[in-house]
């Protein structure tokens, strides 16, 4: 007979595994659908659960939609900010952090296309109230912050370079992943270098000296 942490253990996995597959539906049909076009009985159809398990990890479509926005905010972080990379030189872990997220969402555009109708919808404004799922978002802020307090990028407002960062990211990702232009190491170092030349420190004082 199984001991009470065994069973535990099978039901937290059992749990995980179903939560996973409803995230992983819910990105699918979003990315084809939208929010308003993937109902809740979809969802569970094509995770291969009843509906009624939805209903017994979310209390409502709001819930799981925010709950999956910070599942995906967790992966998102995780995929840029890599513990092998954290000794880097700080020139050498922007142009890593920022070719680590374009590779994430050329991998998972289904993330990238959930990401982007989610900032552009009314659950950006529930999440901003609850100060929910920001991990990804403070790494980066605090990130960009000691670029600037160690003088190795302007000092701009965190909001601009945080926007020139993740807009080329996802233009990026969005050309790659369309089939406009095939995106290789070289070239996106390349692109990575004009973002870094346009915020880096030296440029700035070379600018104000000229």
């Amino acid at each position: 007979m199984r001991s009470f942490a065994d069973r535990m253990n099978v039901q937290l996995e059992h749990t995980a595994e179903k939560k996973g597959a409803i995230f992983e539906s819910t990105l699918r049909l979003v990315m084809k659908q939208g929010f308003h076009g993937s109902p809740m009985s979809q969802i569970a159809q094509d995770a291969g659960v009843a509906t009624g398990t939805i209903y017994h990890y979310f209390s409502s479509k709001d819930e799981l939609i925010i709950e999956l926005f910070k599942h995906c905010k967790h992966r998102i972080g995780n995929a840029m900010f890599k513990t092998a990379e954290q000794s880097f030189p700080y020139p050498e872990r922007f142009v890593a952090i920022w070719i680590n997220l374009v590779n994430f969402y050329i991998e998972y555009p289904e993330v990238l296309s959930f990401m982007e109708q989610f900032f552009s919808s009314p659950y950006a404004e529930a999440v901003h109230e609850r100060n929910c799922g920001v991990q990804m978002q403070n790494e980066m802020s605090n990130f960009l912050q000691l670029g600037i307090d160690e003088e190795h990028i302007k000092p701009l407002d965190i909001n601009i370079l945080s926007a020139a960062f993740i807009g080329t990211v996802t233009a990026t990702a969005k050309r790659h992943t369309n089939g406009h232009y095939s995106f290789d190491e070289s070239s996106m170092n390349e692109m990575v270098t004009i973002i870094w030349d346009g915020i880096k420190k030296e440029s700035f004082q070379t600018e104000q000296h000229v």
